[in-house]
């Protein structure tokens, strides 16, 4: 019974861009305590396999995707994860981290409102209230996605500077 369940929650996991366990246990009629402890059995297993997926948490969201040594191998199939007006304002984040919130909404214009709230949500960035001011800094996934590390974008984006 157990393992029909795991399916169940496989093919919810396959067929979403992830959701958290509490969707996943109204969606299977599960508890969810239940939920979430199946959910962790099947990250085990995916972990442990010889799989080219693997179930993660990713905040308060569970998803299935390609394992990180299998990337190369898919990453012309895979719809970008970001689109270009997002990759335009994570750049500008990124070259002036941390950055105020109104110093990025005169450089991007209002739709940086919106990019803003999708780059919280998808966990590339944080933003953190100073007095009256938001202030929006790189987060961990960010240098993970991008491959690079904190020190290798500063010399990257100084060799840009001249």
């Amino acid at each position: 019974m157990s393992d029909q369940k795991k399916a169940r929650i496989e093919a919810i996991l396959f067929a979403t861009n992830g959701l958290t366990a509490e969707e996943i246990a109204r969606k299977t009629g599960l508890q969810n305590r239940e939920t979430e402890s199946l959910l962790e059995e099947l990250e085990l297993e995916h972990l442990d396999s010889k799989r080219g997926i693997h179930i993660i948490k990713d905040g308060d969201i569970w998803k299935m995707s390609v394992k990180p040594e299998m990337t190369p191998e898919v990453r012309d199939l895979l719809p970008p994860e970001l689109p270009s007006g997002l990759t335009r304002t994570l750049a500008v984040i990124a070259a002036k981290k941390p950055i105020r919130q109104s110093l990025l909404i005169k450089i991007r214009g209002n739709k940086a409102y919106a990019h803003v709230k999708k780059l919280l949500k998808k966990g590339f960035i944080v933003s953190e209230k100073r007095g009256n001011t938001q202030i929006i800094d790189l987060t961990e996934k960010f240098f993970n996605y991008f491959q690079v590390k904190e020190d290798q974008l500063k010399e990257e984006l100084d060799k840009l500077k001249g």
